[in-house]
């Protein structure tokens, strides 16, 4: 085991403590790094996906309960639920104390350095062997693996995937694929030069399974985790070219490299002729403020942006939110932009050019380019995020110990280990500073504000904490902070109607009345502006404000709200049908229309029928004394509750209506 985690010393005077101690010194390093964020407090979207999320809060160890909290995500096609379990299991140990949820993900962030460490010793040794035909005799060879995962651990690009709670789901999905690719790795390393295995088909069917499983765990954590099996198959090409024991691999007289290659083209051009263009149809891009070929465009220098921040960190570019990266909307607008393309087509053509010189370039750029291949192209997700990094970089890190090996002299040598000793030193001394400040978060929403005061988020997100501080303290001048956050935050250059929405309702939360236009330009925008995801939260935070009689804008207004919202030509029907059912809670809980309701909640059931939806239908059928037909359609809720998510809600329902109709 140890040899397999701390890589093989070329000499006898390093022993076993050694190996333990110098993996021991970095990991409480890193630890050390992080300890002060994990004393922050939630941010961003960790509200809705974990605090907001009910199933997630269990009080009991029942299976049913687990089974509910895995798959009641949304976040994306395969649901997440591995990550999701964890953070129902994580709440059920400690609470919502965000200490806790921080801690599981630096263990995790921990875990991964070891697993970085594994692979990278494994893919050094066999890229070296295979260039130079020997076995591995370059100086300092042992500690390859740990300089890259001292590099990577301590990297500062890293940080949001540990304290940013909820992308526990790209550093889990990174976990169990870069399992997978150890135990691939390790195999292939035993038996693609001299044979080392006794029996090399038994341990290959079994070593087959567990790879397999690692994938699949890794995919049902994050989407992303799709990724790691093309990274397996650029290992493969790379480092250990479909070689066994020393002979191009063949199956039934075929040449394995061919056979692999034509299948996995194949199956790419099935995949990007019938399944990626229903991703890429315009709606996709409804909720968003660019269209395909302007995010195509615009990812060309996000990756080279990534690639700054990788080599030249700093807090003052580093950040939660890049909501304020300018959009590509032409070649030439901006410049960078064709830049950026020729780059890209450079470095790549160089990468092939240099193929047999220097192999390892090549494959450190296209691990870079697959890593990057679903969240930095041209699918209709958001632009920049710092945690999409996570495993992209790793590739590129190896680079550093296998340049060592080139250089032969004593005192470039010296000086090569000192100039990397201090850039490790500055990626430790970035992620301490950033620490320091996720660890309190009110002068991390200033200092995020500060850094960039065009970022929506970021101006809303120091709205968002005086807001808190003002309810929690009951001091005034907290409100007048908040307000003119929120004030900055329209000021932006795409705001979107939340901070418009956030000064209504933060007037009433004053004592005062909302500033004369905001209700109209408000308006305007759930009409007009690209519809995101947040404005039906929005909406729904207002409906919840008004019932609950802290808001007091007239009905009209907020009816003409919402119904303007039904007005935007971008609304997807998912978030039509929710908006329906949020104008059905407003007139039955506030203007005590029932019948006006329930025909609401129907029409959202013929738009988009949901399990949830199903089951307010029933609830308007009890209310009006209708049992058979509440009874259907908790039937109906049933049967669309594919995972058993709303089970115990749907049974709570049904033995409340037979209740009532026993009455």
């Amino acid at each position: 085991m140890s040899s397999i985690f701390l890589g093989r010393l070329p000499t006898q005077t390093a022993t076993l403590t050694v190996r333990w101690l110098r993996w021991v010194a970095l990991l409480g390093l890193v630890a050390l790094c992080y300890w002060p964020g994990l004393h922050g407090g939630f941010v961003f979207d960790d509200d809705v996906n974990i605090l907001q999320n009910d199933k997630l809060h269990l009080s009991s160890w029942s299976a049913a309960d687990l089974w509910a909290a895995a798959w009641s995500g949304h976040a994306g096609p395969m649901g997440r639920p591995i990550s999701l379990l964890t953070f129902a299991l994580n709440y059920l140990a400690g609470g919502a104390d965000p200490f806790s949820f921080k801690l599981v993900n630096l263990l995790i962030h921990l875990a991964n350095a070891v697993l970085v460490g594994a692979l990278a010793q494994i893919l050094c040794e066999a890229l070296t062997e295979a260039r130079s035909g020997d076995q591995v005799h370059w100086q300092a060879g042992s500690w390859a693996g740990w300089v890259v995962a001292a590099l990577w651990a301590l990297h500062p690009l890293n940080l949001t995937g540990v304290l940013y709670v909820v992308q526990r789901m790209t550093s889990l999905c990174t976990l169990f694929g870069l399992a997978a690719l150890l135990l691939y790795a390790t195999y292939r390393a035993k038996t693609w030069a001299v044979p080392q295995l006794r029996h090399p088909f038994l341990a290959g069917a079994l070593v087959g399974v567990l790879v397999t499983a690692c994938l699949v765990l890794s995919a049902l954590s994050k989407e992303t985790g799709v990724l790691f099996l093309p990274l397996l198959l650029w290992v493969e090409m790379c480092v250990f070219r479909f070689r066994l024991n020393g002979r191009a691999a063949q199956v039934f007289g075929w040449s394995l490299s061919r056979c692999v290659l034509l299948t996995a083209s194949a199956a790419s051009a099935y995949v990007v002729l019938f399944k990626v263009p229903g991703m890429l149809q315009p709606q996709a891009f409804a909720g968003r403020d660019f269209a395909l070929v302007e995010r195509g465009l615009t990812e060309s220098r996000v990756l080279f942006f990534y690639l700054r921040l990788f080599l030249l960190p700093s807090n003052g570019a580093l950040s939660l939110y890049h909501d304020d990266f300018p959009i590509s909307h032409s070649l030439l607008d901006p410049p960078s932009t064709a830049l950026a393309l020729v780059a890209l087509a450079t470095i790549s053509l160089l990468a092939w050019m240099l193929r047999r010189r220097a192999p390892e370039i090549g494959f450190a750029w296209g691990w870079f380019l697959i890593a990057h291949s679903l969240e930095s192209t041209v699918f209709p997700l958001e632009l920049v995020y710092e945690h999409r990094n996570y495993f992209a970089t790793i590739g590129l890190l190896l680079l550093v110990p296998l340049a060592f090996q080139h250089v032969r002299k004593a005192d470039p040598r010296r000086l090569f280990v000192a100039l990397l000793a201090g850039y490790l030193g500055l990626l430790g001394f970035v992620t301490y500073v950033r620490s320091l400040q996720w660890s309190n978060h009110v002068d991390w929403a200033a200092l995020e504000a500060s850094n960039h005061p065009e970022s929506t988020r970021a101006t809303y997100e120091l709205a968002r904490v005086y807001m808190a501080l003002m309810t929690s303290t009951g001091e005034s001048r907290f409100g007048e902070l908040a307000d003119q956050a929120l004030k900055e935050s329209t000021q932006t250059k795409a705001p979107g109607v939340l901070p418009y929405v956030a000064r209504i309702q933060l007037a009433y939360f004053r004592g005062l009345e909302p500033e004369e236009g905001l209700v109209s330009t408000a308006k305007f925008g759930f009409a007009n502006w690209p519809y995101r995801a947040v404005n039906t939260a929005t909406l729904g935070s207002l409906v919840t404000c008004q019932v609950d009689g802290r808001c007091k804008l007239p009905d009209a207004q907020v009816l003409e709200l919402l119904d303007a919202s039904l007005q935007n030509p971008r609304q997807l029907p998912g978030d039509r049908a929710e908006v329906y059912k949020l104008i059905a809670q407003y007139r039955i809980n506030r203007l005590n229309d029932l019948p006006g309701g329930c025909e609401l909640i129907r029409q959202a059931v013929v738009i988009n029928d949901k399990a949830e939806s199903r089951i307010m239908y029933a609830q308007c059928f009890a209310l009006q004394e209708k049992y058979n037909e509440a009874l259907e359609q908790l039937d109906k809720a049933v049967a669309l509750d594919r995972f058993n998510v709303l089970a115990r809600l749907i049974e709570r329902e049904r033995s409340a209506i037979r209740t009532a109709r026993s009455q």
